[in-house]
């Protein structure tokens, strides 16, 4: 079963590879289907399966030879990996195709995040109407405690946004409000706590050790949703543990 589990996170990957440039534009969803975001031509057959046109025409684009952005190999390997991680966590088999979607979904977004600047409004509204209409699903949380995970993450992204504010427009962005949002209706409460808590801590040691390795200034850009990304997974997969942990100290 883990075969099955780790064969849906490659086809997810896939596809969301493949969706990647019309996620974070106002282009159609509909249409034919690409390969190349440079040249745009429709899709070949031998790119319609995981990684067959990647490895027969060499990680280039047949049609006006570019080479193809490392997301084609992330995405999936990413996704397939997750989703098998997801089923060693939970014990239920659609739980764990459920952890693995969300997960794959927050991988996608640290990629947008990172190629683009952006938290497309195509993953995260559709994500969190997901993450609302499936809080039922979850094996060791009631729909109640999802729910309510999702009204303290916007209680928190709230306070976040306005603690920000006097650092600047780009301290943080309603782009990050709304990622915490979707985070606390997947892991639910209390592990939107440890999600926040540990996508905070990671940015700001991340954030510092760029500054001091001359990597960024102060003044540059450097995207939270990596790191908030990175709060999502440990909580998604980990976070009520982490929580008994704590709360039994």
């Amino acid at each position: 079963m883990i075969a099955v589990a780790a064969l849906a996170g490659l086809v997810l990957g896939h596809f969301l590879d493949l969706a990647f440039d019309r996620l974070y534009t106002d282009s159609p969803l509909s249409g034919p289907i690409y390969r190349c975001s440079a040249c745009r031509t429709a899709l070949r057959p031998g790119f319609a399966v995981p990684f067959a046109g990647i490895i027969w025409f060499r990680g280039s684009c047949p049609d006006c030879n570019e080479r193809l952005p490392w997301r084609a190999l992330v995405l999936p390997l990413g996704s397939t990996a997750l989703f098998a991680i997801s089923y060693l966590v939970f014990d239920e088999f659609g739980a764990s195709l459920l952890g693995g979607f969300f997960a794959s979904i927050f991988l996608a977004l640290t990629l947008t995040d990172l190629d683009r600047r952006l938290l497309p409004n195509r993953i995260v509204y559709p994500s969190i109407l997901i993450g609302a209409a499936l809080s039922w699903a979850w094996p060791e949380s009631s729909a109640v405690e999802v729910l309510a995970g999702g009204a303290v993450a916007f209680a928190i992204a709230v306070a976040l946004l306005l603690f920000s504010l006097p650092f600047g427009a780009g301290a943080f962005g309603m782009g990050d409000v709304k990622m915490i949002i979707l985070i606390g209706m997947v892991v639910g409460f209390p592990s939107i706590l440890v999600a926040v808590f540990v996508g905070t801590f990671a940015g700001g040691i991340g954030a510092a050790l760029l500054i001091l390795l001359r990597l960024r200034s102060r003044r540059d850009y450097i995207p939270h949703g990596p790191f908030l990304a990175l709060g999502a997974l440990t909580a998604l997969f980990w976070g009520q543990d982490i929580w008994d942990w704590y709360t039994d100290r």
